[in-house]
């Protein structure tokens, strides 16, 4: 008998809990990086998980999110792609949804937020995901 590959399920239900936990450990964009170090196994695995997850399940999850909080996410899952090695988002990656997201809501997001992610990242998406 031959086996076949099947393609790992995605989470489609992303945990508001979790995003809001996410979203308190980071304190500014010059500690980041201490920030980013305090996220435990667990946590780097669920978000793993949400891989491919669809823009409408992370616009669900944040809907009743702050700016604040939702940029803190923006600095962790930019940070966090450079650093876990199961966090390979690329055009999937949560913060060009999040921004999205803020931009339809009507939310100005400062430019120099916008460059700082740049700078932070090789993933050529951020911030705002392919051109078609």
């Amino acid at each position: 008998m031959v086996d076949t590959w099947q393609p790992t399920a995605s989470n489609t239900v992303i945990s508001v809990d979790i995003l809001l936990e996410l979203s308190t450990k980071v304190t500014s964009q010059e500690s980041i990086n201490d920030d980013i170090k305090t996220l435990n196994e667990n946590e780097i695995n669920l978000i793993a998980s949400y891989i491919n997850a669809p823009q409408a399940a992370w616009e669900k999850a944040i809907e009743n999110f702050s700016k604040a909080q939702i940029l803190n996410l923006c600095m962790i899952f930019t940070k966090g792609e450079m650093q876990f090695s199961n966090w390979t988002f690329s055009s999937k990656n949560p913060t060009i949804y999040l921004l999205r997201y803020l931009k339809a809501q009507n939310i100005a997001v400062e430019k120099d937020f916008v460059r700082w992610l740049k700078k932070q990242t090789d993933n050529r998406y951020i911030p705002y995901g392919p051109a078609l």
